[in-house]
This record gives structure tokens, C-alpha cells and sequence, in this order.
């Protein structure tokens, strides 16, 4: 990672109200050697979980992997599962950030466009098995209850609402947000049953996931939006 990289993690982490969650009164540290240590935590927790399933991932295993003495890491994280609901907060946002630049420009039709989010969500799974790990594995961490995982959600259908009104003349109903939260949880769900069948999104699965979420947004959405005029 690039020391700009770097930098805006932290922003992220220490500006979140996750943060505050994780590690309350402790998680702000401006030293450089604060940021330098919770930064090589997160760091080492990912890289055991590219070979280890997450919930067998220990917190001294993780000390013993970012070369940080273990009574340092509690200032930074209360145990192992807090480390790994950080960087799930961060590939989220990570996530959130690439799909928005895919723009509907390119397509004549909102199918196009939605074809074009999923297998963009595919590329950036299948570039980082880590990141499909945190979310679709079984027995890893996660935000229910906080609220978090909702509000991601919920940003990635603004995201995606947003795209498509700017390009389409959108059908002017009160719950179309509700419609395109239950689109994005069809491929969820899809892509959680193939990553649990095999350990990855397979080409079949990407095909049945762009189907099904298309075939009930077209219960919503006519064949063909009409474009808007610029």
C-alpha cells in the first residue's frame, strides 16, 4: 500500500463512528507510531486470512504476524474480531467507492448498466479473495446489530438510484429504494450461496445472479427507460 493509501485508511477508521464502537476513548491516535501499529494489525489480520478461515485467526496469531507486542494491540483493538470488523468496514467503503465509478453513460438500457455493477463487484472479489471472505464466509464477524452493514447497504442503493436517474427518466414511485434494496439483496444472497458452495463466485452464479436480480427489477422498470436529454 502507498503512503497516501495509508493516510485515507486512517481517516476513514478514526473519523467512523465504527471506530468509536470498536474501541471506544482509545482509537484516535496521532502519533506516527500509533498509526504505523494499528495499520500493520490490519495489515497482518489480512494477510493470515488469505490462508486461514477468519474465525480460526487468533489475536496473538495476528500480533505475532504485524510484529506488535499483544498488550500493545488492546490500545488499538479490544480482540481479533474487532480487527476483522474494522477491515470489513474499510473494504466496504473500498467497495462503495469503486462501484461508483461505473457510470450508466455507456448503456442504452438500465440493464446494461446493472449487468455492469455486478460484474464490476465480481472483478473487485476476485482480485481481493479477502474481501469476498469478510463478507460471504461463514463465522466471521459482522455488523449486525450496529447497524453498519444496513447503512452500507443502504449507500449502495442511493449510489446505484442515483446513476440511474441521471440517466434515465426514472417511474416516479415512493419505494423505489425499497425495490432496489431487495435487487441488491438477490445478488447478496446468489453470491453468498457460491461462495459457501465454492469458496468463490463462479461464472454460473454471476449468470444467475444477474438474471434474477434483472428479472424482478423488470416487474418495476420497463424494458426500456427513457433516456434523459442533456
Amino acid at each position: 500500500m502507498s503512503d497516501n493509501k495509508d493516510e485515507k485508511i486512517e481517516d476513514v477508521l478514526v473519523d467512523s463512528e465504527l471506530a468509536r464502537k470498536l474501541v471506544p476513548n482509545k482509537f484516535k491516535f496521532t502519533s506516527q507510531q500509533g498509526r504505523a501499529r494499528r495499520q500493520k494489525l490490519l495489515m497482518g489480520a489480512k494477510k493470515l486470512s488469505e490462508t486461514q478461515a477468519i474465525n480460526d485467526i487468533t489475536l496473538a496469531a495476528v500480533c505475532e504476524e504485524a510484529d506488535i507486542p499483544r498488550a500493545s494491540a488492546y490500545h488499538f483493538f479490544p480482540n481479533v474480531e474487532a480487527i476483522f470488523l474494522a477491515l470489513r468496514f474499510l473494504n466496504a467503503i473500498e467497495i462503495l467507492e469503486i462501484l461508483a465509478t461505473v457510470e450508466t453513460e455507456k448503456y442504452d438500457r438500465w440493464q446494461g448498466y446493472l449487468t455492469a455493477l455486478v460484474e464490476r463487484c465480481v472483478q473487485i472479489f476476485h482480485s481481493d479473495q479477502t474481501k469476498a471472505k469478510l463478507i460471504y464466509d461463514t463465522n466471521t464477524p459482522d455488523f449486525e446489530g450496529d447497524g453498519f452493514g444496513e447503512d452500507m447497504d443502504h449507500q449502495i442503493v442511493k449510489l446505484v438510484y442515483q446513476r440511474l436517474d441521471e440517466r434515465y427518466e426514472m417511474p416516479n414511485f415512493e419505494d423505489i429504494e425499497d425495490v432496489l434494496l431487495i435487487t441488491y439483496s438477490i445478488v447478496n444472497a446468489i453470491f453468498t450461496l457460491s461462495y459457501r458452495l465454492h469458496e468463490g463466485i463462479t461464472d454460473h452464479y454471476i449468470q444467475e445472479a444477474t438474471t434474477a436480480s434483472i428479472a424482478y427489477l423488470r416487474c418495476y422498470l420497463p424494458e426500456k427507460l427513457p433516456r434523459k436529454h442533456r
